[in-house]
């Protein structure tokens, strides 16, 4: 592959890692909202619908808690924050800050915003031509057990091109929190371990939640055209370059091996991924793309729920409980009865949080708008009591 290629393949990947994964980025790319109103700090918009508990959330590079009718500013727009995820027992957040177009890195922050820790140090030479120097850590997740896990895009390059270092597909990763988390440690595997390899050229390994009993679940990006690679039943009708996403539960650290990918839980017709178990880890929520003439559809994602058994690994039906919008994003209830999920409002199609109670009840209800006048971005709200 030529230098100038390399390059440009690096300049897309990165532009889907600024969408979140390229499902976030499909929605994405479907908006036009230039004819439309800015949308406001999330300070000074109104609050149509209170949900029981906290939601911090991610907004135009900035975080926020919201509580009852009232949102408060964590960290302010412009700063690349995104990601927020609760630490266990109320001990904090975790996000991802992105130094856009170069490298992001992971912080600790207290539950009001202030940072306490830079848990990672991604940043190499930065200029463009020497993308290959910087790094990419996204999706933070923690454990039962209190282990870290998130995606990262090391090694760079494939097997057959060792010197491919503009390739940034991201692998799954699994460390202690608190240990930092840099290109030395993650080469020399100190205090870390990789525990899923990326498809080559597709964006990677992406969202992972782990599982009460050991393991984890996660989106496995794939190439659907020609040699199927990884996918678990040919895609019909897939033509050049499309991609789909599949769930997957357990990888492990074999490279090349066979069931190194963890077995499927949906099938590549669904295009599913965004996962988000609910506290019991019995039912997970996650979006599914309608596949049309073997493509993703760029206008349609639906919030989907199933029952999760890890002990089998299966999935019960795929219920669209939300369908005819692009859902992204969802989040349980602390009491795992209901989910928030993202959506476009009507009349701009700006991402806002939605509400949808008895999510796992035979009787869901309907879904309810909770912000107006806000754009989110595509990382998934962390929703504690």
């Amino acid at each position: 592959m030529s230098r100038s290629r390399k390059l440009l393949t690096a300049l897309l990947l990165l532009a889907l890692m600024a969408g979140f994964g390229a499902g976030v980025n499909r929605y994405l790319a479907s908006r036009e909202s230039s004819a439309f109103a800015a949308p406001k700090n999330p300070t000074q918009t109104f609050v149509k619908l209170t949900v029981p508990g906290t939601v911090y959330f991610a907004d135009d590079g900035g975080l926020f808690a919201l509580t009852g009718t009232k949102i408060t500013q964590l960290q302010a727009e412009g700063g690349g924050w995104t990601q927020p995820v609760a630490i266990p027992s109320g001990a904090g957040l975790l996000a991802v800050k992105v130094t856009a177009n170069y490298y992001s890195d992971l912080y600790q922050l207290s539950l009001n915003g202030s940072v306490e820790q830079q848990l990672s140090d991604d940043a190499g030479q930065v200029t463009v031509t020497q993308l290959g120097a910087d790094d990419w850590l996204y999706y933070p997740a923690i454990g039962p057990d209190g282990n870290l896990y998130f995606s990262y895009d090391w090694p760079k390059g494939g097997v057959e091109d060792p010197g491919n270092g503009y390739q940034v597909d991201l692998s799954i990763w699994e460390t202690t929190l608190g240990t930092h988390i840099d290109r030395t440690s993650i080469e020399q595997g100190e205090g870390t371990a990789q525990v899923s390899w990326a498809n080559y050229y597709t964006g990677g390994d992406v969202s992972p939640v782990p599982l009460a009993g050991g393991g984890l679940i996660y989106v496995d990006y794939e190439l659907a055209y020609g040699d199927t690679g990884q996918l678990s039943t040919p895609l019909a009708g897939a033509g050049p370059g499309t991609e789909v996403s599949q769930i997957r539960m357990d990888p492990k650290p074999l490279y090349n091996t066979a069931g190194s990918d963890g077995p499927a839980l949906t099938q590549p017709q669904d295009d599913c991924a965004q996962p988000a178990l609910n506290p019991a880890q019995t039912e997970i929520a996650m979006i599914c793309t309608p596949v049309v003439d073997g493509a993703p559809s760029s206008t349609e994602s639906d919030l989907v729920v199933a029952t999760f058994d890890a002990a089998t690994g299966t999935l019960g039906p795929l219920d669209r409980l939300v369908t005819g919008t692009l859902a992204a994003s969802p989040a349980w209830s602390p009491d795992g009865t209901d989910l928030l999920y993202l959506a476009p409002e009507a009349g701009d199609g700006y991402f806002e949080l939605w509400y949808l109670q008895g999510a796992a009840t035979a009787t869901p209800s309907q879904s309810k708008q909770v912000t107006t006048d806000l754009d989110l971005d595509g990382s998934a709200p962390a929703w504690t009591s």
